[in-house]
């Protein structure tokens, strides 16, 4: 009996213990396993769950860059219709502008002297870049002078000379301004005038009332 323990002891004893370290090991490695799928398929969940944030970013982006186009499709649109009502703004305002001017000349032809000079000026203090602000101001002076204020015509009869040497008009305001000079007994200045006109427009419509005009003074 004895001898059967010590047998027992010396090959089973041993034989279990490796056994058992073995299937402890295999365990172990189980366990292992189990926690490494358990980790692969949350990580594979995580990564699924970050495809769908990152289809979800992109289609905000997507959508972002819509409204951002809309935007400026819409702001191209309002420049666009700032620009157009701008130019209506502009003509409205030439043709109103322009109105003073026709009224003007209306007025004088009617003899309404002094509603024609207020006329002529409104419209120079609101149309300096009218293409009739030239003629507006010839005009005026016209106004002036058949409304006997002699010295406001002369003025102005000069400073639309100084600013409109090219100006077809420039002969007829040099005869003009002579009859102004005469009304304000400046007889010499209106010989001067009548005789640089002759020399510069010889073939001018009023060359012959100029020449008469000369021989009267």
């Amino acid at each position: 009996m004895k001898k059967n323990l010590l047998i027992y002891f010396i090959f089973i004893v041993p034989m279990l213990i490796t056994h058992g370290a073995y299937a402890s090991e295999g365990l172990n490695t189980d366990l292992a396993i189990l926690k490494i799928n358990k980790k692969v398929k949350s990580l594979n969940n995580e990564i699924l769950s970050l495809k769908d944030e990152i289809e979800l970013i992109k289609e905000n982006q997507r959508l972002n860059s819509a409204k951002i186009l809309e935007l400026f499709q819409l702001i191209e649109l309002n420049l666009s219709n700032n620009k157009q009502v701008e130019k209506t703004t502009q003509k409205i305002q030439t043709n109103s502008s322009d109105k003073l001017y026709l009224d003007g000349k209306n007025e004088f032809l009617l003899g309404n002297y002094d509603k024609a000079i207020t006329l002529f000026i409104n419209f120079a203090k609101g149309s300096s870049n009218s293409s009739n602000i030239k003629d507006s101001n010839l005009w005026l002076a016209r106004a002036y002078f058949e409304n006997n204020e002699y010295l406001k015509s002369k003025d102005t009869f000069l400073d639309f000379q100084f600013n409109n040497k090219e100006n077809s008009k420039y002969a007829n305001s040099m005869f003009e301004l002579t009859r102004v000079l005469i009304k304000l007994n400046e007889v010499n200045e209106a010989k001067l005038l009548l005789l640089d006109m002759i020399k510069q427009y010889p073939s001018h419509s009023l060359i012959n009332k100029a020449n008469q005009l000369l021989l009267d003074l």
